[in-house]
C-alpha cells in the first residue's frame, strides 16, 4: 500500500494491470494487481508461477468484461 504503483505495468489487453515479480523459496511467483486511486484501493487479481499466468490472467479478466 506504501507504494501502490511500483509493479511494472502492461499494456495491450492487460493495460491498466501491474505485475511484481518476488521469490519464494528457489521459485519465482508474480502478483497481479490494479490499483484504483479515486477509492485508494488494491485489488489483487492473481498470484502464481510464470508458467501461463498472462494467459489465465486474460482469461479471468474476460470472464469479467475487464479484458
Amino acid at each position: 500500500m506504501e507504494a501502490p504503483l511500483s509493479g511494472q505495468p502492461k499494456t495491450g489487453a492487460l493495460k491498466g494491470v501491474r505485475v511484481v515479480k518476488f521469490k519464494v523459496g528457489p521459485g519465482q511467483l508474480l502478483l497481479a494487481y490494479q490499483f484504483d486511486s479515486k477509492r485508494n484501493v488494491i485489488e489483487v487479481l492473481d498470484v502464481g508461477p510464470h508458467e501461463n499466468f498472462y494467459r489465465d490472467l486474460q482469461r479471468y479478466l474476460n470472464t469479467r468484461g475487464v479484458g
